[in-house]
């Protein structure tokens, strides 16, 4: 990677190499253009000296009698600035040589040094944006064969035989700040092979290491783990949500973790908002359901609903029905809950069989209804 002296850069040099030292700092580009200066006003002039030590190579000193050679130059030490070999620019500094020669090579030290901080930060940058491309590329399941995929992994030493889910979390919080914070925390949290990205819609989606026995993924020990997360990211966003997809022993299997990560959030959100994390594994029926009621049209099991509903305008044959169901079609506890006698309770399932041609003391017929409420659940709340 190419490095090159920005103004940016130079002006960084010259504010901290000013702040210990008591004489002005130039800094000027490969072209001895003057581009970071405690003098403003000579900004984007041209350095002569600087031009010669680009020339030669080598360190340049002009004392008060060499300055009438020079145009507009002031006494001082000119040195090239060095950088993997190569000479990227000269920094000088303004006073009579005498003075200043002492602290030559301590700018010229300084100087390269932050510019080498400044080239491992940007490398670095670098190396986090190509991770994010081929974290994104991992999600989405796309060009997994492709040989440059592997080159990425080898050259960001990652593992892909490593077990991993997708696991998303979503902030409640919509300021930057906020959530910036609650990305730091996050990635101190994460272990060595894991790996994180941020979505445009504000998730961070964590591709999490698990661990395996007999070839069988250690549920218990992931949740465990999660737990352990929302107990410090609830201090940052106590409204926090967490899904975690279902787990594939291939890695070009991680974009469907990822679906169903997504698509467990989304449900869960909406069956138990009171929850702090969801599993695929124990909504996945949900999931279905809630596919079923977005791409189906005039889908039967809404029907059944429809007429229970156009029948019962205060609800009542609606709510014993959920109860019944809550209560796993066990009248006494339906009627105690309802707090109705035994035989008032017959006679609403007799009348919810009567509305709807479903029985639901019959357990087939009972699921059917049962797939009715949670589908008509789902659609309403899309409305």
């Amino acid at each position: 990677m190419t490095m090159y002296l920005t103004e940016q850069l130079a002006q960084e040099i010259v504010n901290r190499t000013m702040a210990i030292l008591p004489y002005n700092i130039n800094v000027m580009d490969g072209e001895g253009r003057i581009i970071g200066s405690g003098d403003r006003q000579r900004i984007s002039t041209k350095h002569e000296v600087a031009s010669e030590v680009l020339r030669r190579k080598e360190t340049v000193e002009i004392g008060k009698l060499d300055t009438e050679q020079w145009n507009g130059v002031k006494e001082g030490i000119n040195l090239p600035i060095v950088f993997q070999g190569e000479i990227l620019g000269v920094v000088g500094i303004t006073g009579a040589p005498d003075e200043t020669r002492g602290y030559g090579e301590l700018v010229k030290m300084t100087t390269e040094m932050i510019i080498e901080q400044a080239f491992l930060q940007k490398q670095l940058q670098l190396d986090e944006r190509i991770k994010e491309e081929f974290v994104h590329q991992l999600l989405n399941g796309s060009d997994l064969e492709d040989n440059l995929f592997y080159e990425k992994a080898k050259s960001l030493q990652i593992d892909l035989a490593v077990p991993r889910v997708v696991i998303i979390v979503k902030g409640g919080a919509l300021e930057l700040e906020h959530n910036r914070n609650l990305e730091l925390m996050i990635n101190e949290l994460l272990e060595k092979e894991d790996l994180a990205v941020s979505t445009f819609t504000g998730e961070m989606v964590i591709v999490k290491k698990v661990y395996e026995k007999d070839g069988q993924w250690e549920k218990d020990r992931t949740v465990s783990t999660i737990r352990i997360w929302l107990q410090s990211l609830h201090k940052i966003d106590s409204t926090l949500k967490l899904a975690v997809g279902g787990y594939y022993s291939s890695f070009r299997q991680m974009y469907r973790s990822y679906e169903e990560a997504k698509d467990t959030l989304l449900v869960g959100q909406k069956l138990a908002p009171e929850q702090p994390f969801f599993m695929f594994d124990d909504f996945s029926i949900y999931v279905l359901m809630n596919k079923l009621a977005s791409e189906i049209d005039n889908n039967p099991f809404s029907e059944l609903v429809n007429k229970l509903r156009a029948e019962d305008e205060l609800g009542e044959l609606q709510r014993t029905l959920q109860v019944y169901i809550k209560e796993n079609g066990k009248a006494s506890n339906t009627a105690n809950e309802l707090f109705i006698h035994r035989n008032s309770l017959q006679y609403r399932l007799e009348k919810i069989k009567e509305i709807t041609g479903k029985d639901p003391r019959n357990y087939k017929q009972l699921f059917e209804l049962y797939l009715s409420l949670v589908i008509d659940m789902f659609a309403t709340r899309e409305k």
